[in-house]
């Protein structure tokens, strides 16, 4: 009776240290170790399960569109401008905090005419105009770090200029035209300084020129354009499995088919995902989803959430990145719509489609269209673009019309820049 007792204590002591053992081991597991409180569990295994947190408000500047620049010193000696300057160019991050300050310090609005913005035009300014047409100031706030004033058109571009008083002046244009003055905190000499150091290159305005017809503060240059031709192509890395990894779905699902014409098409829950050959990508989400949810309805956190969508479909297929082009409000949410640009200047497709659009409602994806390319320079050398006062005279046949330059992907595998109206 006492051996049964001995061995039965035995062998509970040995099932404890075995059981503790592998406790030990289990917790030294690094998935484990992330899991501290029983509520985090589930976002552990749902990759749908989005941050919350005022972070999601910190925009990256690379989801921005490039601008259009003009600087101008002494307007005597002529200004400086350029054509598609991408965000990340040291020329635009030396200009941006100005407008940011700026914004962030200005006062009532004033609509002012094209008489008071010119005169404004001609000392020491910035200007900078949206190569994407037009964006919320929301938005072109949140990129500059800071909240909008009192601005519900769509903005098309921004000036700093140097007032009367010792102060910087900030005018908004809209899309229709219009013209609005703010006062700011900005000093005036914080603005003359950063023009001084941009010497002139033989910019200049359309409204400067006896040509008509073109948008009166479109930003033309002297020099000739070159940007190479581009090769599109889909990406190596365009399939199925690297697409649901993307976007934290089950890769190894069986709830999927084949149609007809090649399409994969995905149904989980209440979604739907089709893939495409050429890589076309939509997503349906009925009855609202999870899938990339903002952390508020607001348009900052809808940009946030819909810029990780962005940046995950390029990473998990190696495409060309997306940068914003338009947002439009709609019921219950927003529409965002990104395209491609090589090297700041935009890429479009000859159909009018975009490269990814993104409908929100409620915060949460209620579909999607993405166009998967890449695109990459192509080894010949390119021919140069029509001379910008050429361009300037052919556009004005169209009175009104804008003139910049631009891709336009037709489908046939090369495309070559040239001017667009």
């Amino acid at each position: 009776m006492k051996n049964k007792r001995l061995r039965g204590g035995v062998q509970n002591v040995c099932l404890i240290l075995l059981t503790l053992s592998a406790l030990f081991l289990l917790a030294r597991l690094p998935m484990l170790r992330e899991i501290r409180l029983p509520g985090q569990v589930p976002a552990l295994f749902s990759p749908e399960a989005s941050p919350g947190g005022q972070e999601e408000e910190v925009l990256p500047a690379a989801m921005f569109p490039s601008m259009n620049l003009m600087v101008t010193g002494d307007s005597q000696y002529g200004r400086y401008g350029r054509l598609c300057v991408s965000a990340d160019d040291t020329s635009l991050q030396q200009i941006t905090p100005q407008f940011g300050e700026a914004l962030g310090s200005a006062s009532t609005a004033e609509r002012v005419s094209d008489d008071v913005f010119r005169r404004a035009l001609e000392g020491p300014g910035l200007y900078l105009e949206l190569t994407a047409g037009q964006l919320p100031l929301e938005a072109a706030a949140a990129w500059l770090g800071e909240r909008a004033v009192g601005f519900d058109q769509l903005l098309r571009a921004m000036a700093l200029t140097i007032g009367e008083a010792d102060a910087a002046q900030l005018f908004l244009l809209d899309g229709q035209g219009d013209i609005f003055r703010y006062d700011t905190a900005l000093p005036a000499s914080a603005v003359r300084t950063l023009c001084e150091s941009f010497s002139p290159n033989g910019g200049y305005f359309s409204y400067e020129t006896a040509s008509e017809g073109v948008a009166p503060y479109t930003v033309l240059t002297a020099e000739a354009l070159a940007p190479p031709d581009l090769l599109a192509e889909l990406p190596a890395g365009y399939s199925v499995y690297n697409l649901l990894t993307a976007l934290g779905l089950n890769a190894h699902t069986l709830s999927r088919y084949t149609e007809s014409g090649g399409a994969e098409v995905v149904e989980e829950s209440s979604r739907t995902l089709r893939i495409t050959p050429d890589g076309g990508v939509t997503l349906i989400s009925r009855g609202g989803s999870a899938l990339y949810r903002a952390s508020g309805r607001g348009l900052r956190e809808t940009l946030a959430a819909a810029w990780r969508l962005a940046a995950d479909l390029t990473e998990g297929t190696g495409a060309s990145p997306l940068y914003l082009q338009a947002v439009e409000a709609a019921e219950g949410g927003y529409t965002l719509r990104f395209r491609y640009q090589a090297e700041g200047i935009p890429i479009f497709f000859s159909d009018e489609e975009d490269a990814l659009t993104v409908s929100y409602q409620n915060g949460g994806v209620a579909s999607f269209a993405y166009r998967c390319r890449s695109y990459g320079a192509a080894e010949e050398e390119p021919a140069a673009l029509l001379p910008a006062s050429m361009a300037q005279a052919i556009a004005a046949e169209r009175p009104g019309s804008g003139l910049s330059v631009g891709y336009e992907d037709d489908g046939t595998g090369r495309l070559s820049a040239q001017w667009l109206r």
